[in-house]
């Protein structure tokens, strides 16, 4: 089969290409294509619009190209609106066009292939068949990155048996294998296995408390007078006959409407009977006569005894107060001699002392003046008297009136003491009379409400009431007929509550019995769990998938092999090839070979009888030589499984130095007899060196200065 070969590919709005420069149009029309350029030229944009194009968002994923710079990657160029690419391929005699697009025009797919210009096709699947190729494929065996490199010789052994596996077609096998390790089957059975250990474990566990309840349920009955006989749905609906009867009798003994009860055939008739007739029963206590007429009594007793003991407080209260007023009019009189008492203090006893008071205040200013007359006299001079003009003398006369003024002052304390007596006996009686005048009052309102309380006596017994004690004999003799009557009406109601009591005590045992029959239908059910259908089809599901697990084990065992034995026969396949391009690469004269180890996917640098890790003595030169090595080697097998007809190689020479390049150039023009190469780079040494050794046509696309809003310009030669 002719593999599928690069013809052209159109960018627009792709990462370095912006949508304003529109169209750009690359022809692979040789069998190598050069792209050179400056670091962020859009070389690699070139490259990876033909990746997008077949493939759409995934290659902007780091987990599923393995590439580290595609993480948070941008596909549309950031001042673009919209991203088309279309890549021509032709192989088969066909041609085969694919276009994509980040947005969706009317009429117009997203995605869509043709060929030779037929029908389109939308389905991305049916084109990676047509391909032979998904996106981890295509990223080791026709993409050539730097992490290719470094993922075959210096990642992890997973990510370099992954690698390897890729470029060896061994992808599906490993995938599969991969898929039969990740599904874990034997350790998943396990859990089923434990989890079927556990249900069997709970219905062992759950029999045991649902026979204990049992037990505890049926002593219950027999503790209850229950025959264990009786402990049956025949039992349980003799009771309920039983309860029938008596419900029926009672209500037509009392005169009332005999309730209706449902059947009680099943089980599950024996709840809605019991429900029903407790609410039955219920309402005949409440409607039976002497019921209603002892709720009557019982209410008219309650408020007899309150009117009783309202008038008895209402005494009791009217009492205290007259109380209160006898003993202030036994100790100080009668309220009018209480006000003439005050009446005299205040009209004639205060004033009288005030006038004295006064008379001795007068006569003492006199004494004051004259004093202040004297002391202006000079002691010893004779003078006359200012008023009668009789001669005095003035230091005898000072004297004089200073004992006077002492005798007046004598005079005044006496007086003054008994003014503060009268006051404070006026200011008693006022006291003494608001109190009274207060009592009083209090003693009208507890008139008027003893008044009333006798009014609610003489209406509650539709009687006449002369005073208190007439009430509360009245009151005393109602209580005692109330009581007489209660007491013969209680005796009635015990006896039919005794009946009502009997019936609720064998809707007990009817419950008593229905807990017993559920426990039994519980554990029967228990008992019958491993029987059912269900059961039978889960421990049937259990063993077949023991024997799927087996199944899984025999064939991952032989998928393992056929991996092992499939990855040996293409390393010996391509063995002579990996070790001739890097004899080629590396003129290494202590380890000139490379090789691959089957068993650990390690790669070996092979020496005279001797081999060791690469990665522990090759230098970094060598480790890319060896790298590209088993990459073109593998690349280009016979035994490639997909229709990829070229190799993309994105800088290739980088970490090589003048003579690796001028030798890696030489092994290209060798792949070029197998495989369509696109080689982007940025050496213009390494471009010198396949000008010299490539010996095929080839075409190169050299892109200059890169802008924002034009991309970077193309000059094609060849």
């Amino acid at each position: 089969m002719e593999n599928y070969r690069l013809v052209s590919v159109k960018i627009k709005g792709f990462r370095g290409f912006p949508e304003q420069a529109g169209e750009r149009e690359f022809r692979f029309d040789q069998a190598c294509t050069l792209i050179v350029g400056a670091q962020g030229g859009g070389k690699s944009s070139t490259l990876n619009a033909i990746e997008w194009c077949l493939f759409g968002k995934d290659v902007a994923n780091k987990s599923a190209t393995k590439i580290e710079e595609r993480k948070n990657w941008l596909v549309k160029n950031q001042s673009s609106r919209e991203t088309t690419v279309e890549v021509i391929f032709e192989g088969n005699g066909e041609i085969l066009k694919v276009y994509r697009s980040d947005r969706k025009r009317r009429g117009n797919p997203k995605f869509y292939y043709q060929i030779n210009n037929g029908l389109c096709h939308e389905d991305e699947a049916e084109l990676r068949v047509l391909l032979g190729v998904e996106l981890s494929d295509y990223m080791s065996c026709v993409y050539l990155h730097q992490e290719t490199i470094s993922a075959l010789l210096i990642q992890e052994p997973k990510e370099r048996k992954n690698a390897l596996d890729r470029l060896m077609g061994l992808t599906d096998w490993r995938n599969l294998l991969d898929g039969i390790k990740r599904a874990k089957a034997q350790e998943e059975f396990k859990k089923v296995d434990q989890e079927f250990g556990q249900i069997i474990s709970k219905i062992e566990t759950a029999k045991a408390i649902k026979e204990n309840d049992l037990g505890l349920a049926e002593e219950e009955a027999i503790f209850h007078d229950i025959p264990l006989s009786q402990l049956s749905l025949n039992g349980a609906k003799a009771i309920c006959q039983g309860v029938e009867n008596a419900v029926e009798n009672f209500a037509k003994d009392y005169g009332l409407l005999v309730p209706s009860l449902p059947k009680y055939q099943t089980s599950d008739d024996l709840e809605r009977f019991v429900d029903a007739a407790k609410e039955a029963i219920k309402q005949l206590r409440n409607a039976q006569p002497d019921w209603e007429r002892q709720k009557e009594l019982l209410n008219q007793q309650s408020e007899l005894n309150r009117l009783k003991a309202n008038v008895e407080t209402k005494v009791m209260e009217l009492n205290q107060k007259e109380n209160e007023i006898h003993q202030l009019e036994a100790q100080y009189g009668m309220l009018p001699e209480i006000l003439a008492k005050k009446n005299k203090i205040e009209q004639e006893e205060l004033p009288a002392k005030q006038e004295s008071i006064n008379s001795i205040n007068n006569r003492a200013g006199i004494i004051i003046e004259t004093l202040k007359f004297l002391k202006s006299v000079q002691e010893y001079q004779a003078q006359n008297c200012p008023v009668c003009s009789t001669p005095i003398n003035p230091v005898q006369l000072r004297q004089e009136l200073e004992s006077w003024q002492q005798d007046m002052a004598l005079q005044l304390k006496p007086i003054q003491k008994e003014i503060r007596a009268l006051e404070t006996a006026v200011e008693e009686f006022q006291r003494l009379i608001k109190t009274l005048e207060r009592l009083q009052r209090e003693r009208l309102d507890k008139d008027k409400g003893l008044q009333q309380a006798k009014n609610a006596i003489a209406v509650a017994l539709e009687t006449e009431i002369n005073d208190s004690a007439h009430a509360l004999a009245l009151l005393n003799q109602a209580i005692t007929e109330v009581d007489q009557e209660l007491a013969r009406i209680r005796t009635a109601v015990e006896q039919s509550n005794q009946r009502i009591d009997s019936i609720d005590q064998d809707l007990e045992n009817i419950k008593r019995i229905i807990t017993v029959l559920r426990y039994r239908q519980e554990v029967d059910n228990l008992f019958s769990i491993q029987d059912c259908p269900e059961y039978k089809e889960v421990e049937a599901a259990k063993a077949d998938l023991e024997a799927f697990c087996d199944r899984l084990l025999t064939i991952g065992e032989a998928v393992q092999e056929v991996l092992g034995n499939s990855a040996k026969e293409k390393i010996d396949a391509t063995r002579a090839a990996i070790s001739s391009i890097y004899r080629q690469l590396a003129h290494r004269s202590d380890f000139p070979d490379i090789e691959i180890d089957p068993d650990k996917y390690e790669v070996m640098a092979v020496g005279y009888g001797e081999s060791e890790v690469a990665l522990r003595l090759l230098n970094k030169g060598d480790i890319n030589c060896a790298a590209l090595s088993i990459f073109l080697a593998l690349a280009t097998s016979e035994q490639l499984t997909h229709n990829i007809g070229f190799m993309v190689l994105d800088d290739p020479s980088q970490n090589l130095d003048p003579v690796h390049k001028e030798r890696l150039a030489q092994v290209l023009d060798q792949v070029l007899e197998k495989k369509q190469l696109i080689i982007a780079t940025s050496e213009d040494d390494f471009v010198e060196q396949l000008s010299f050794k490539l010996t095929k046509p080839n075409k190169l696309y050299r892109l200059g200065q890169w802008t924002p809003t034009r991309g970077p310009t193309i000059e094609a030669n060849g």
